[in-house]
């Protein structure tokens, strides 16, 4: 069984000391003249996915670094190492702070579902129960 309890949105951004040296991107195809951070379990692979005002756009990337940890790509992001794609969760207080920008702002990429999973509703225990509640009600919040 399974809750969506969440939604979150990837987000193109870099440190304003790597736009400096290399360089903003305009649209999605220039992309692949950059240094791109990647999180190797996206669903899409080595394929980032975007809207924007002429419709879906699909880059092939060739990413410098590819992590199974967003933590880690945002860390090098941060130290002006690369572009990133990675959930607002992660990089909404940086660029909140400044320390990454976004890029891109006509162009979005996919909304990700953040679900609970459990084995059988019928046997869940009164504890999980609390727990899933209650992270649906935090994550609704904000």
């Amino acid at each position: 069984m399974s809750r969506r309890l969440a939604a979150t949105r990837l987000l193109l951004c870099a440190a304003p000391a790597y736009l400096r040296e290399h360089g903003t991107p305009t649209h999605p195809s220039e992309l692949r003249q950059h240094r791109l951070l990647s999180y190797n379990l996206l669903a899409t692979g080595d394929t980032w996915n975007f809207e924007g005002p002429q419709g879906p756009v699909a880059v092939k990337v060739a990413p410098r670094l590819w992590s199974n940890s967003g933590d880690t790509c945002v860390a090098v992001a941060l130290g002006g190492g690369g572009i990133i794609l990675q959930p607002s969760f992660l990089v909404g207080p940086h660029l909140r702070s400044g320390a990454l920008v976004p890029l891109l702002p006509d162009h979005s990429a996919v909304e990700l579902g953040i679900y609970a999973v459990y084995p059988s509703r019928r046997q869940l225990m009164p504890k999980v129960r609390l727990m899933v509640d209650f992270l649906a009600q935090r994550l609704a919040a904000g």
